[in-house]
């Protein structure tokens, strides 16, 4: 019926389809933890956000653990090429090596607008005082 628009494969374009929301949300390794006094920095590959839309999500696989001993209360970073921005979750509250369940895959929604990072899922603990508060 739709013949004549779709010729041969029943395509004239190839895929993904321009305008569906295909994209890769692939999984980034964290290539280090970097424990500081003030923090601790989760390190993405050089280029993390290279070629990727203003808005969007991403996985990260933490693959080591954060040392055994580093404070629960240290905010989290992501860093890549030299560049730091603070983790935060709902209400902009920062992340804690605390609320970090270990090692796993977390999803990530990032914007270069804004130059905000949120964890979005992926082993989030709330604090004993924030669960508290919610009860």
């Amino acid at each position: 019926m739709l013949g004549f628009l779709f010729p041969g494969s029943g395509f004239p374009f190839g895929f993904p389809i321009p305008g569906e929301s295909r994209e890769n949300f692939n999984t980034l390794p964290v290539v280090s933890v970097k424990v500081g006094t003030d923090n601790v920095t989760l390190e993405l590959p050089d280029g993390a956000y290279r070629n990727r839309p203003y808005v969007g999500g991403f996985y990260i696989n933490l693959r080591d653990a954060i040392p055994a001993g580093t404070t629960t209360t240290l905010p989290v970073l992501i860093g890549t090429n030299g560049d730091t921005r603070p983790l935060v979750t709902y209400n902009n509250a920062a992340v804690t090596v605390g609320n970090l369940a270990g090692t796993g895959i977390y999803l990530i929604h990032y914007n270069k607008y804004t130059n905000e990072v949120f964890l979005v899922s992926g082993g989030y603990r709330a604090t004993a005082a924030a669960a508290q508060a919610e009860a």
